[in-house]
């Protein structure tokens, strides 16, 4: 009886060269999966974070508050003896004016505005030293604002303005005012209608005898002269001993009463009795 052939058995399977090769790949891209989502979640954090910064400071640059800067009338002493004539304004007939807007001087009512001149040729600070110093006194509050009827404001040349105030030499000014009927003997200031005529020797020397500093004079012959342009008139002497009204003479004397430079020097007006 013859056997039936033996079956063969099946030929090996090749060797597997790479046995993980499948489930390292599923598993590394998996991995890179996950890690991209990561970053685009990481790069989306970053533009809100950005976003949010950014926004916040524009709004804080938006609150910035610019600082506005008043400009003040300078406190440079007047200069004098600075020039080649030994003045510090000079005896041309001509006058250069003072550039620029000044403060608005005083709280309350309409602005007058006037102009500041300074006899040619002048020392280099003289017109800017002259202006400060009459700035600052008819923007004291015991000058004429205090009444709080008007202000005061200093305009360039070329701007309306009600009167100018001009700094002459004694030659100068006395031509000034005689030309309008006044004889000041070279000797004081004047005031004719927009004119407000400062003496320059008055205005470096102050007058003997004056008894008080040449910041009180000056101050004095500023208040005067626009007490003058303001429709007030002179007055005398109220007692022996007492302060003398800013419109008095006290350029001639103060007849026994004591230097002062304001027409409201407590906050209340002070004069005198009509000068004969």
């Amino acid at each position: 009886m013859s056997q039936a052939p033996l079956a063969r058995p099946a030929p090996p399977s090749p060797p597997d060269l790479f046995p993980d090769f499948d489930e390292e790949t599923r598993g590394s891209r998996r991995r890179r999966r996950v890690l991209t989502v990561f970053a685009y979640l990481l790069l989306a954090a970053a533009v809100v974070f950005l976003g949010r910064y950014l926004r916040a400071d524009d709004s804080a640059a938006d609150r910035i508050v610019v600082p506005v800067v008043v400009a003040r009338p300078s406190t440079a002493p007047f200069p004098s003896k600075v020039t080649t004539t030994g003045r510090a304004v000079g005896a041309s007939g001509t006058f250069a004016y003072v550039t620029g807007y000044g403060q608005v001087l005083g709280g309350a009512g309409p602005i007058r505005r006037f102009r500041i001149a300074v006899e040619k040729p002048a020392a280099s600070l003289a017109p800017t030293a002259f202006a400060a110093v009459v700035d600052r006194t008819l923007g004291d509050r015991r000058s004429w604002i205090a009444a709080g009827r008007f202000r005061l404001q200093r305009v360039p040349p070329g701007a309306r303005a009600e009167f100018t105030i001009y700094l002459a030499s004694a030659r100068t000014s006395e031509k000034m005012c005689h030309g309008g009927g006044l004889e000041t003997g070279a000797y004081t200031s004047c005031r004719l209608p927009g004119k407000v005529i400062i003496n320059d020797d008055r205005w470096e020397r102050s007058v003997r005898g004056y008894g008080a500093p040449l910041t009180t004079y000056r101050a004095y012959a500023i208040n005067h002269e626009v007490g003058h342009q303001l429709g007030h008139g002179h007055e005398a002497c109220p007692g022996k001993g007492r302060p003398a009204p800013v419109m008095m003479q006290q350029t001639f004397g103060l007849k026994g009463c004591t230097a002062n430079s304001w027409p409201y020097p407590g906050g209340r007006r002070y004069s005198g009795p009509p000068a004969p």
